[in-house]
């Protein structure tokens, strides 16, 4: 069709930061669990995921080995999602361009990517690609990004997601 111009679909890039944990004496950073309230709001975001119509694309979700994000995890996908969950060792105290990296070497076929993972490396990196820092979503991610935080991006292609070029359309916090 001569004079048409075929719109390329955006792909979508959540950023979410594990629900509340504790603190046990003697537990390792990594195997800390969730809390009573990190359990509530990973069911809430659970409950965001299913109604976002996310979940009707081509989805992937990577998940660092935390124990947090792991429990994150089984909580937000619940019992309806039927989704696997690949865990990255990487994304446990990553730097924003580490958590970059693994966004970039994303399969062109995924069009959501899901993100579970931790402060500060997730926070910097929304905050370093968002394109529209003069947003009502941007200036809240500045605010702050808690536990159980979702930043979403649309993004044209994994491969070029850098400084200042994913439009941040929402960022929501869900509590239980």
């Amino acid at each position: 069709m001569a004079g048409c111009i075929h719109k390329v679909p955006s792909k979508q890039l959540v950023l979410i930061r594990h629900a509340k944990s504790v603190f046990p004496v003697g537990v390792d950073d990594h195997d800390r669990p969730l809390s009573e309230r990190g359990v509530v709001d990973a069911a809430a975001v659970g409950q965001w995921l299913g109604t976002s119509g996310l979940l009707e694309r081509e989805i992937a979700v990577t998940v660092s080995s935390a124990r947090r994000t792991q429990e994150s995890w089984e909580l937000i996908r619940g019992e309806h999602v039927e989704l696997t969950a690949r865990a990255e060792p990487r994304l446990y105290g990553a730097s924003p361009d580490t958590i970059r990296a693994l966004i970039t070497s994303t399969p062109l076929v995924v069009e959501v990517l899901v993100l579970i993972a931790h402060n500060p490396g997730l926070e910097d990196l929304a905050l370093s690609i968002a394109s529209n820092r003069k947003s009502t979503a941007f200036l809240e991610l500045t605010r702050k990004f808690p536990t159980s935080g979702i930043a979403i991006f649309e993004v044209n292609d994994w491969a070029n997601v850098a400084e200042g070029n994913a439009l941040l359309t929402e960022f929501l916090v869900p509590r239980g």
